[in-house]
């Protein structure tokens, strides 16, 4: 873990680690911990490094590289008896070797490569070859900056083999681990998973943590020709999103729980229009502002009950990288198959973690077109049994295509006879029942008695957890298709003996939408203080649980 003030170059740090310990061959798992300013305060982040694959991040780490006095005080508690500590001399630790970073860059370099030089400590430590690290500063840095940044690293490394302090050695890779894995963040991969899925359009407002999604296709627009748009307001940019849809486009929107508040009413335009749509929601824990640079999953009853009236949705939240990919594209598909809004649930936790991914091939990802040419007798809301009526476009045909959110008959046009009202409504909710049947499995992971459930972005934490408790009682389950819930994936739930409900939330919202399809929750850990789940305290949580049961 490292530590400094916003603006100290931690960051800048993390990106050449991870992108060095993955040529190397290594999995990691890299998560940040960031203040709400853009100058000064404390910040962090962890890397975790191993020949095996890893998902979730811990509480206490092995070594503590401390920029700056104020970083060791932030998270004086997180230090481990076994935690090697480097920098900061005002507090004590039983493994604490008492320096400034900064003054040693300023000695050796200069006090503004103390985020370099403490990268090139860190590699003596884990006595790994400093040359390694010099050919990836290269990549990754710009050529004015190789010869400053490559001298901090070698005093760095050279300074640290002068000193007494050791970590433990990492692993050896085994040279028959696949080559082909790269390292992405949640942020990356929702983005890639949304052009696999034919998106063209984004409009948003912004709002952390899901501007990276905006920003990240912004870049990406001359390549895929993609419209981009920062609206004015949140609700501008949900009914822009929407007539791209009505257009025969894949729109997008971005946006966090305050932002999602104000898009209510357009959530239940789309559903009344049966217009396709889909929502990027990158949770932080509110309410109001709340803290926008943490995380929570305190939106899932949001997501779940916006809008007026009654209209189906879909709600999916990845649990990693690689779901964050597949649901991205699962997400526009669905959408535009069902004619329905689709919310795509994140978290800042996800979004700004980095893991490593075996190579995915997007070949695989096909976009299905979901429009029809118009006759002249086209009725866009034709009733039939499965509530999905053909949809077309407007010019593409000789029929009129009219959309109205008032209620309507099957030509478009409004109407307030009952029957019709009552037909409708059928129709509408029949498109629910089409949606269920297509719903994905959850994810199910041993076959204990004991069903540790989770949903979204709790996915690697739980798993951790379960395996260093070795206990064969437990089993993982991992919904990342939350609503609509289908009877046949619930099965496993019901045959076990006890269920403990895992969720960054006070109230447990999923383990209440678990009692409402009749299933007896015995016990939950919630957590609502800013953080995901560490590994590593999550074990005596889950044990607690158990012998509690």
């Amino acid at each position: 873990m490292i530590g400094g003030s916003a603006g100290s170059g931690i960051k800048t740090i993390e990106d050449l680690l991870t992108h060095t310990f993955v040529s190397m061959g290594y999995s990691i798992f890299s998560t940040k911990e960031y203040m709400s300013r853009v100058r000064g305060g404390s910040n962090t982040v962890q890397i975790r490094i191993s020949d095996k694959d890893i998902r979730s991040a811990k509480w206490k780490p092995d070594l503590f590289l401390g920029l700056d006095e104020a970083s060791l005080l932030h998270v004086k508690e997180r230090i481990g008896d076994d935690t090697l500590v480097i920098g900061g001399q005002n507090e004590s630790f039983s493994n604490h070797l008492k320096i400034s970073l900064q003054e040693e860059a300023k000695k050796h370099v200069s006090k503004q490569l103390v985020n370099t030089f403490a990268a090139g400590m860190l590699f003596a430590l884990l006595k790994l070859p400093k040359e390694v690290l010099e050919e990836s500063l290269k990549k990754r840095f710009k050529e004015d900056m190789h010869e400053a940044n490559i001298k901090a690293l070698q005093e760095g490394y050279m300074y640290a083999q002068t000193q007494k302090s050791e970590i433990k050695k990492l692993p050896v890779v085994d040279k028959s681990r696949d080559k082909e894995v790269h390292y992405i963040d949640g942020t990356t991969a929702a983005g890639f998973g949304f052009l696999a899925g034919g998106c063209n359009s984004v409009t948003s407002y912004p709002m952390s943590p899901s501007t990276g999604v905006l920003a990240f296709l912004a870049g990406m627009s001359k390549e895929f020709d993609i419209a981009v748009e920062q609206a004015e307001d949140e609700i501008a940019a949900f009914n822009m999103a929407l007539g791209v849809w009505y257009g025969g486009g894949r729109g997008l929107t971005t946006t966090s729980g305050g932002g999602f508040a104000l898009m209510s009413e357009s959530m239940s335009l789309s559903g009344m229009t049966e217009t396709p749509m889909v929502v990027y929601l990158a949770q932080r824990p509110g309410p109001a502002t709340g803290l926008p640079t943490r995380t929570e999953q305190g939106d899932l009853n949001l997501a779940l009950y916006s809008g007026h009236g009654e209209f189906a949705r879909l709600i999916l939240a990845p649990g990693d990288a690689l779901e964050a990919i597949e649901l991205g594209h699962l997400a526009f598909e669905t959408a535009d198959r069902f004619q329905i809004p689709v919310v795509y649930l994140s978290d800042q936790y996800l979004a700004d973690s980095v893991q490593s991914i075996p190579k995915v091939d997007f070949e695989l990802f096909s976009q299905n077109r979901y429009i029809s040419k118009s006759e002249s007798d086209y009725l866009r809301y034709k009733l039939n049994d499965s509530g999905i009526s053909e949809r077309s476009i407007p010019a593409y045909g000789e029929g009129l295509v009219c959309c109205d959110s008032d209620e309507h008959d099957e030509r478009g046009q409004i109407t307030e006879l009952y029957k019709v009202r009552e037909a409708m409504v059928q129709k509408r909710k029949h498109k629910l029942e089409q949606l269920r049947d297509a719903a994905i499995a959850p994810r199910i992971m041993g076959d204990g008695d004991i069903a540790i459930v989770g949903w979204g972005s709790t996915k690697g934490a739980i798993s951790e957890a379960i395996s260093l408790l070795d206990n064969s009682r437990l089993a993982q389950i991992h919904f990342s298709w939350i609503y609509p819930l289908k009877k046949e994936h619930l099965l496993k739930l019901h045959d076990t003996k006890h269920i403990i409900v895992v969720e960054n939330n006070s109230n447990a919202q999923f383990a209440d939408l678990l009692k409402l399809n009749d299933i007896k929750v015995d016990a939950t850990i919630l957590q609502s203080n800013g953080f995901a789940f560490f590994s590593d305290t999550l074990v005596e949580k889950i044990a607690q649980k158990v012998r509690e049961l």
